[in-house]
């Protein structure tokens, strides 16, 4: 939580489940842009270890045009 603290962000939702040994974290931020999408998940990259951080717009989820998906690995 403190890389979003760090840039006063407060996700929407936040959610966790354990998938085949692995820990798998959800978040969703309202109106967050490309830029920050990817800082933030080189700094969660940076404090544990991730597989990979994947961020994307809630448009590519429903199928509407959005910008490239943001992956850090």
């Amino acid at each position: 939580m403190g890389v979003f603290a760090q840039r006063t962000l407060v996700p929407t939702t936040l959610s966790s489940q354990l998938r085949s040994g692995m820990l798998h974290i959800e978040t969703a931020l309202d109106d967050l842009d490309a830029p920050t999408a990817a800082i933030i998940a080189a700094k969660l990259c940076e404090s544990v270890l991730v597989a990979a951080a994947v961020c994307e717009s809630e448009n590519a989820k429903t199928g509407a045009a959005a910008p490239d998906a943001i992956v850090a690995a």
